[in-house]
């Protein structure tokens, strides 16, 4: 779904194509992130490109937003006329873009935090996130297993986003897991890690119909 990794355009406009008929969306409509693994939050009012983005947010009928992922987790949330999609991997969880972009869904666009439905996934599973030893600082331990003797660690990055939606207001029963893993599930779906860092990206879409 992605021409940054190496497959031609007419291979990926002809995915995307497959994939956004199936839900009746047009390409045109898609607001992009141009991910980078950081924790720009933007509130969209049209489709296009955003730089500098990890996640968006639109109360907009019409316009899809999107993520790309190869390991890192997608997160779309929607509750009534709002819907926000993240991108998060380690480097968006320590900067907390979940967290961020609650809060703002709450402070910029009135919205009660406990309306809000998650869906997180799929990403890297825990058995297949092993970290180094600086994870510690980074991370409470509940969400790091110790990896073997090695000092590192297999860090559950799912969890870790869960709870802090959870922390913030939105009910455990409104949160969802897939039960998938990027590196594990390899008939369904690229990983960057199992696939040695070239490999395709999936994508992720909400938006409100008109």
């Amino acid at each position: 779904m992605s021409v940054s990794r190496g497959d031609s355009k007419e291979n990926v406009t002809a995915n995307r194509q497959i994939f956004l008929k199936e839900f009746g969306i047009d390409e045109a409509q898609l607001a992009e992130p141009l991910q980078v693994s950081q924790d720009g939050i933007q509130i969209v009012e049209a489709p296009g490109e955003y730089a500098g983005r990890d996640a968006l947010i639109t109360t907009q009928p019409g316009i899809f937003l999107r993520v790309l992922t190869a390991d890192c987790s997608p997160i779309l949330i929607w509750s009534e006329q709002i819907v926000a999609a993240v991108h998060s991997g380690w480097q968006g969880s320590e900067l907390d873009i979940l967290g961020q972009t609650l809060k703002k869904m709450h402070s910029k666009m009135g919205v009660e935090i406990e309306s809000l439905h998650l869906a997180i996934g799929p990403g890297l599973s825990q058995a297949n996130f092993e970290v180094g030893p600086e994870f510690s600082d980074k991370f409470a331990l509940k969400y790091l297993s110790p990896h073997l003797n090695s000092g590192r660690f297999l860090f559950d990055n799912n969890a870790h986003l869960r709870d802090t939606a959870i922390q913030l207001g939105v009910p455990a029963n409104q949160i969802e897991i897939l039960p998938f893993c990027s590196y594990r599930d390899d008939e369904l779906f690229f990983s960057h890690r199992r696939d040695g860092g070239t490999t395709g990206r999936m994508m992720s879409v909400i938006g409100i119909n008109k």
